[in-house]
Protein backbone atom coordinates (compact mmCIF):
# COMPACT_ATOMS: atom_id res chain seq x y z
CA UNK A 1 0.00 0.00 0.00
CA UNK A 2 2.79 2.39 0.91
CA UNK A 3 4.63 1.58 -2.33
CA UNK A 4 1.49 2.27 -4.37
CA UNK A 5 0.91 5.49 -2.47
CA UNK A 6 4.50 6.57 -3.08
CA UNK A 7 4.18 5.76 -6.80
CA UNK A 8 0.97 7.79 -7.00
CA UNK A 9 2.68 10.70 -5.24
CA UNK A 10 5.66 10.59 -7.61
CA UNK A 11 3.30 10.63 -10.60
CA UNK A 12 1.50 13.66 -9.18
CA UNK A 13 4.81 15.47 -8.74
CA UNK A 14 5.85 14.70 -12.34
CA UNK A 15 2.53 15.99 -13.67
CA UNK A 16 2.84 19.16 -11.55
CA UNK A 17 6.38 19.79 -12.82
CA UNK A 18 5.36 19.26 -16.45
CA UNK A 19 2.45 21.66 -16.07
CA UNK A 20 4.57 24.33 -14.36
CA UNK A 21 7.54 23.95 -16.72
CA UNK A 22 6.07 23.02 -20.11
CA UNK A 23 8.30 22.41 -23.09
CA UNK A 24 9.00 25.93 -24.43
CA UNK A 25 8.15 26.97 -27.95
CA UNK A 26 10.94 27.61 -30.45
CA UNK A 27 10.74 31.40 -30.10
CA UNK A 28 10.79 31.26 -26.29
CA UNK A 29 13.65 28.75 -26.32
CA UNK A 30 15.69 30.92 -28.70
CA UNK A 31 15.11 33.98 -26.52
CA UNK A 32 16.13 32.21 -23.32
CA UNK A 33 19.22 30.79 -25.04
CA UNK A 34 20.19 34.28 -26.18
CA UNK A 35 19.64 35.76 -22.71
CA UNK A 36 21.90 33.15 -21.08
CA UNK A 37 24.73 33.75 -23.55
CA UNK A 38 24.35 37.54 -23.62
CA UNK A 39 24.22 37.97 -19.83
CA UNK A 40 27.34 35.88 -19.26
CA UNK A 41 29.16 37.57 -22.15
CA UNK A 42 28.34 40.95 -20.62
CA UNK A 43 29.70 39.82 -17.24
CA UNK A 44 32.90 38.70 -18.96
CA UNK A 45 33.14 42.13 -20.61
CA UNK A 46 32.84 43.78 -17.19
CA UNK A 47 35.62 41.53 -15.91
CA UNK A 48 37.93 42.44 -18.80
CA UNK A 49 37.05 46.13 -18.31
CA UNK A 50 38.07 45.90 -14.66
CA UNK A 51 34.63 46.65 -13.24
CA UNK A 52 33.86 43.18 -11.85
CA UNK A 53 36.27 40.84 -10.07
CA UNK A 54 36.24 37.18 -8.95
CA UNK A 55 35.16 38.08 -5.43
CA UNK A 56 32.25 40.05 -6.92
CA UNK A 57 31.12 37.07 -9.00
CA UNK A 58 31.20 34.73 -6.01
CA UNK A 59 29.45 37.20 -3.70
CA UNK A 60 26.80 37.84 -6.35
CA UNK A 61 26.12 34.12 -6.82
CA UNK A 62 25.88 33.46 -3.06
CA UNK A 63 23.69 36.49 -2.33
CA UNK A 64 21.43 35.77 -5.29
CA UNK A 65 20.99 32.15 -4.21
CA UNK A 66 20.05 33.25 -0.68
CA UNK A 67 17.71 35.91 -2.03
CA UNK A 68 15.95 33.48 -4.37
CA UNK A 69 15.63 30.88 -1.61
CA UNK A 70 13.99 33.38 0.73
CA UNK A 71 11.64 34.66 -1.97
CA UNK A 72 10.74 31.09 -2.97
CA UNK A 73 10.04 29.77 0.54
CA UNK A 74 8.26 32.67 2.27
CA UNK A 75 5.17 32.56 -0.01
CA UNK A 76 4.77 28.85 0.75
CA UNK A 77 4.06 29.47 4.45
CA UNK A 78 0.29 30.01 4.02
CA UNK A 79 -0.02 27.17 1.48
CA UNK A 80 -1.48 23.92 2.91
CA UNK A 81 1.10 21.22 3.43
CA UNK A 82 -0.93 18.87 1.24
CA UNK A 83 -0.47 21.26 -1.70
CA UNK A 84 3.32 21.46 -1.40
CA UNK A 85 5.80 19.24 -3.17
CA UNK A 86 6.71 16.27 -0.96
CA UNK A 87 9.99 16.45 0.91
CA UNK A 88 12.38 13.85 -0.52
CA UNK A 89 14.86 14.11 2.36
CA UNK A 90 14.22 11.22 4.76
CA UNK A 91 17.21 11.94 7.02
CA UNK A 92 15.57 14.47 9.29
CA UNK A 93 16.83 17.82 10.54
CA UNK A 94 20.11 16.41 11.93
CA UNK A 95 21.14 15.08 8.53
CA UNK A 96 20.30 18.40 6.91
CA UNK A 97 22.43 20.28 9.43
CA UNK A 98 25.37 17.92 8.89
CA UNK A 99 25.10 18.17 5.10
CA UNK A 100 24.84 21.97 5.26
CA UNK A 101 27.79 22.18 7.66
CA UNK A 102 29.95 20.00 5.42
CA UNK A 103 28.94 22.03 2.35
CA UNK A 104 29.84 25.31 4.07
CA UNK A 105 33.16 23.88 5.24
CA UNK A 106 33.95 22.58 1.75
CA UNK A 107 33.01 25.82 0.01
CA UNK A 108 34.90 27.94 2.55
CA UNK A 109 38.06 25.92 1.99
CA UNK A 110 37.79 25.83 -1.80
CA UNK A 111 37.00 29.51 -2.18
CA UNK A 112 39.59 30.66 0.35
CA UNK A 113 42.22 28.97 -1.80
CA UNK A 114 40.71 29.81 -5.18
CA UNK A 115 40.21 33.50 -4.46
CA UNK A 116 43.90 33.92 -3.62
CA UNK A 117 44.26 34.70 -7.32
CA UNK A 118 42.32 37.90 -6.57
CA UNK A 119 44.36 38.88 -3.51
CA UNK A 120 44.75 42.45 -4.78
CA UNK A 121 41.02 43.16 -4.74
CA UNK A 122 40.53 41.25 -1.50
CA UNK A 123 43.05 43.59 0.14
CA UNK A 124 41.26 46.62 -1.30
CA UNK A 125 37.95 45.25 -0.05
CA UNK A 126 39.38 44.86 3.45
CA UNK A 127 40.16 48.59 3.57
CA UNK A 128 36.50 49.63 3.37
CA UNK A 129 35.01 50.48 6.78
CA UNK A 130 31.96 48.39 7.64
CA UNK A 131 30.07 45.60 5.98
CA UNK A 132 27.79 47.89 3.97
CA UNK A 133 30.69 49.78 2.40
CA UNK A 134 32.34 46.48 1.47
CA UNK A 135 29.09 45.20 -0.02
CA UNK A 136 28.56 48.36 -2.07
CA UNK A 137 32.10 48.20 -3.43
CA UNK A 138 31.36 44.80 -4.99
CA UNK A 139 29.08 46.46 -7.58
CA UNK A 140 26.42 43.77 -7.24
CA UNK A 141 23.56 45.76 -5.66
CA UNK A 142 21.85 46.62 -8.97
CA UNK A 143 22.02 43.05 -10.39
CA UNK A 144 20.62 41.68 -7.12
CA UNK A 145 17.75 44.17 -7.18
CA UNK A 146 16.95 43.18 -10.76
CA UNK A 147 17.13 39.48 -9.93
CA UNK A 148 14.95 39.96 -6.86
CA UNK A 149 12.38 41.91 -8.86
CA UNK A 150 12.19 39.17 -11.49
CA UNK A 151 11.87 36.58 -8.72
CA UNK A 152 8.94 38.47 -7.21
CA UNK A 153 7.24 38.50 -10.60
CA UNK A 154 7.83 34.75 -10.77
CA UNK A 155 6.26 34.29 -7.32
CA UNK A 156 3.17 36.19 -8.48
CA UNK A 157 3.02 33.84 -11.48
CA UNK A 158 3.39 30.83 -9.16
CA UNK A 159 0.48 31.98 -7.02
CA UNK A 160 -1.65 32.80 -10.05
CA UNK A 161 -0.99 29.40 -11.61
CA UNK A 162 -1.70 27.54 -8.37
CA UNK A 163 -4.95 29.43 -7.64
CA UNK A 164 -6.14 28.89 -11.22
CA UNK A 165 -5.27 25.20 -11.55
CA UNK A 166 -5.05 23.91 -8.00
CA UNK A 167 -3.05 20.78 -7.29
CA UNK A 168 0.54 21.00 -6.08
CA UNK A 169 2.26 24.36 -5.66
CA UNK A 170 5.46 24.45 -7.74
CA UNK A 171 7.82 27.39 -7.40
CA UNK A 172 9.57 28.81 -10.46
CA UNK A 173 12.72 29.05 -8.32
CA UNK A 174 13.15 25.28 -8.73
CA UNK A 175 14.63 26.01 -12.17
CA UNK A 176 16.37 29.27 -11.28
CA UNK A 177 18.27 28.08 -8.21
CA UNK A 178 19.65 24.77 -9.53
CA UNK A 179 22.25 26.27 -11.94
CA UNK A 180 23.45 28.65 -9.20
CA UNK A 181 24.02 25.75 -6.82
CA UNK A 182 25.93 23.83 -9.49
CA UNK A 183 28.03 26.91 -10.22
CA UNK A 184 28.76 27.50 -6.55
CA UNK A 185 30.00 23.93 -6.10
CA UNK A 186 31.77 23.19 -9.40
CA UNK A 187 33.06 26.55 -10.62
CA UNK A 188 35.74 27.27 -7.96
CA UNK A 189 37.66 24.10 -8.81
CA UNK A 190 37.78 24.82 -12.55
CA UNK A 191 38.44 28.51 -11.93
CA UNK A 192 41.31 27.84 -9.53
CA UNK A 193 43.01 25.55 -12.05
CA UNK A 194 42.71 28.15 -14.82
CA UNK A 195 43.64 31.11 -12.62
CA UNK A 196 46.71 29.61 -10.97
CA UNK A 197 48.00 28.46 -14.37
CA UNK A 198 48.70 32.12 -15.26
CA UNK A 199 49.30 33.76 -11.88
CA UNK A 200 53.09 33.79 -12.22
CA UNK A 201 53.19 35.03 -15.81
CA UNK A 202 50.49 37.69 -15.44
CA UNK A 203 48.41 38.20 -12.26
CA UNK A 204 46.03 40.48 -14.19
CA UNK A 205 45.34 37.82 -16.81
CA UNK A 206 45.02 35.20 -14.06
CA UNK A 207 42.07 37.17 -12.69
CA UNK A 208 40.47 37.22 -16.15
CA UNK A 209 41.15 33.49 -16.63
CA UNK A 210 39.61 32.70 -13.21
CA UNK A 211 36.52 34.78 -13.98
CA UNK A 212 36.20 33.40 -17.50
CA UNK A 213 36.27 29.82 -16.22
CA UNK A 214 33.73 30.68 -13.51
CA UNK A 215 31.37 32.26 -16.04
CA UNK A 216 31.84 29.32 -18.41
CA UNK A 217 30.71 26.87 -15.71
CA UNK A 218 27.84 29.21 -14.85
CA UNK A 219 26.71 29.40 -18.49
CA UNK A 220 27.01 25.63 -18.98
CA UNK A 221 24.97 25.00 -15.81
CA UNK A 222 22.24 27.34 -17.01
CA UNK A 223 22.26 25.87 -20.51
CA UNK A 224 22.21 22.35 -19.10
CA UNK A 225 19.15 23.09 -16.97
CA UNK A 226 17.52 24.79 -19.94
CA UNK A 227 18.22 21.77 -22.17
CA UNK A 228 16.77 19.44 -19.53
CA UNK A 229 13.63 21.55 -19.41
CA UNK A 230 13.35 21.41 -23.20
CA UNK A 231 13.98 17.68 -23.64
CA UNK A 232 13.86 16.10 -20.19
CA UNK A 233 10.30 17.10 -19.32
CA UNK A 234 8.29 16.62 -22.52
CA UNK A 235 4.59 17.34 -22.53
CA UNK A 236 2.47 14.32 -21.74
CA UNK A 237 -0.84 13.32 -23.18
CA UNK A 238 -2.58 14.06 -19.89
CA UNK A 239 -1.00 17.47 -19.49
CA UNK A 240 -3.26 20.48 -19.45
CA UNK A 241 -2.54 23.80 -21.20
CA UNK A 242 0.78 25.44 -20.53
CA UNK A 243 1.14 28.43 -18.21
CA UNK A 244 1.36 30.86 -21.11
CA UNK A 245 -1.69 29.36 -22.86
CA UNK A 246 -3.71 29.45 -19.65
CA UNK A 247 -2.77 33.09 -19.12
CA UNK A 248 -3.87 33.98 -22.64
CA UNK A 249 -7.14 32.10 -22.24
CA UNK A 250 -7.89 33.64 -18.84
Amino acid sequence: MSAAKKSSGDAAVQIALRERFPKPRASAAAYQFFVILASNAYLLYLVVAGRVFPVSLVASNVCELILLSVIAHLPQIPIPRSARLPDTDQGGILRRILVLGFALLWLSGVYSIGLMVDAKHLNVLAQFPGIFAKFESLNIVTPLLMSGSLALVGVIGDWSTWHRRGGLYVSEMAMSAAPKILTLVLAPIVSAICGFAFIRQSPEFAVIAWSGAYLAVKALSELGMFAWQCSGMPESATQGPSTAEAAVGA
